[in-house]
């Protein structure tokens, strides 16, 4: 009489693979999430604020036209000399520390000193150079009009002062290791293989992993 037992027909269990000790992915991946949250808001005001400046010219032709811009051009230009003397007549203190003669429709510019500005801020004396005429008159920072002033400070320090500019520098300092981080986990993912060619046989949609997938009789 055999007394060996009748085969089973219930299927074989599957292989497991045992379960790996959280290495360096997961701590890359969190140090990449992580880091891509707190740099991406300087890189979005980072990006409009550097579009925007340059457009500069444009918007500065829109907002100083009466400054900026001879509404008149044309004729015989009056003598520089002549035009530095009206723009004093204007700014009577200070001394005269540069000059940009005006060309077409764009008005001669004279920067006087200020002992109630730094050594970076200039009052500006703008003049109409064929009526000698002065069109008005602006607080520059190194030539640069209030407008591009105040872009150019969003753009480095986020009009944060100090604190802004040591964020700006410090997200910065961060691009190339989110970029690293970045490429380190898609080798990672692809192992290695198809990095730089595409899949052309990959079927469209994504797979539904088999645990997720409801079970024959269930619902």
């Amino acid at each position: 009489m055999s007394t060996e037992a009748p085969p089973s027909s219930a299927p074989p269990l599957p292989r497991t693979r045992p379960a790996r000790a959280a290495g360096f992915g997961p701590l890359l991946l969190r140090l990449h999430f992580y880091a891509g949250i707190f740099v991406a808001p300087f890189l979005l005001l980072a990006a409009l604020s550097g579009l925007a400046y340059t457009f500069t010219p444009q918007f500065d032709r829109m907002v100083y036209a009466e400054e900026l811009v001879v509404a008149d051009p044309g004729g015989p230009v009056k003598p520089l000399a002549e035009q530095i003397a009206a723009a004093r007549v204007a700014h009577p203190e200070g001394a005269v520390t540069a000059i940009r003669p005006g060309d077409g429709d764009r008005t001669t510019q004279v920067d006087f000193s200020s002992p109630a500005l730094d050594v970076e801020h200039q009052h500006t004396v703008y003049v109409n150079q064929y009526t000698g005429a002065v069109t008005g008159q602006l607080t520059t920072w190194w030539t640069s009009t209030p407008l591009q002033t105040w872009l150019d400070d969003l753009h480095t320090s986020l009009h944060l002062g100090t604190v802004g500019r040591y964020y700006s520098e410090f997200a910065a300092s961060w691009l190339a290791v989110i970029a690293l981080g970045g490429l380190l986990l898609w080798w990672r993912r692809q192992r290695g293989r198809k990095m730089l060619t595409p899949d052309l046989g990959a079927k469209k949609g994504y797979a539904v992993p088999v645990a997720s997938m409801p079970r024959p009789g269930c619902g």
